[in-house]
């Protein structure tokens, strides 16, 4: 029966030893030397352009992978997996930690996947107590993406300009662009009354050119000013008359 041999690779025994101290110590670190790195323990970090940099969920490019434990001039011990305590830490027992935007490798509680509204949603840590956490850097996602619909707005009490007989303006303005082209209802004195797009032949238009020409209902934006076609109407318009606008406006806006 023959005997097998296992040649003694220089170092595996220390590495070996590293390893088992580092698992029983709850984590998995190591040392990385770059110099006029700048960290703080308790910093997440990103390797970028062959250096380590501080985190940033804005860009994919920096998204974080360690968390700093400990700085040594020039040194620093970085924690992959695992236990890490920073005394300047004041964390939520518990909660789960992402990178935020600011660049600055710091960290934001995460409450839903909208909210941080980060670009990346990039969990770094749970907290188990104040100043102790798990890192464990799950891998990121894009952040919620708001959809857009379309949301009821009201401009409400508008105080007109005086009118003057047809196209006279009223100086009373869209505040937004009309969600998915959708039209306008326009009031006075709480009595509704005909808009016409793209011709003049309603009570009331609105025109971005000072009331020369009609906006079609598709072309509506914010800033479009409303006009009073008093002739069309039976009636001018003057003190004490109110206006209200009411039109759905997008919800992201």
């Amino acid at each position: 029966m023959s005997l097998i041999k296992i040649k003694q690779i220089e170092g595996l025994q220390a590495k070996l030893d590293l390893l088992d101290s580092q698992l029983a110590s709850g984590s998995l670190k190591s040392d990385y030397t770059q110099a006029g790195h700048g960290f703080a323990a308790g910093q997440v970090i990103a390797y970028f352009n062959g250096a380590w940099v501080l985190a940033d969920a804005s860009t994919a490019d920096k998204l974080g992978r360690l968390v700093v434990e400990s700085v040594d001039g020039d040194t620093f011990t970085a924690v992959q997996i695992g236990t890490i305590t920073v005394d300047s830490w004041n964390l939520t027992p518990g909660a789960f930690y992402v990178v935020d935007e600011s660049g600055t490798g710091s960290m934001e509680v995460f409450i839903d996947p909208s909210n941080p509204a980060f670009q990346y949603s990039n969990p770094v840590l749970q907290a188990l107590t104040p100043t102790v956490a798990h890192v464990l850097p799950w891998r990121p996602s894009l952040g919620a993406q708001a959809i857009a619909q379309g949301q009821e707005h009201t401009q409400a009490d508008l105080v007109p300009l005086y009118s003057n007989g047809n196209e006279s303006p009223t100086g009373i303005t869209l505040e937004y662009t009309p969600f998915s082209d959708s039209t306008v209802q326009v009031y006075i004195n709480g009595v509704a009354v005909t808009e016409s797009y793209g011709d003049k032949t309603g009570d009331v238009y609105f025109s971005a050119d000072g009331g020369l020409t009609a906006r079609g209902v598709a072309d509506l934006v914010a800033g479009d000013e409303l006009y009073w076609n008093a002739s069309n109407a039976g009636y001018e318009i003057g003190l004490g008359d109110l206006f209200d606008l009411v039109y759905e406006k997008n919800s992201l806006d």
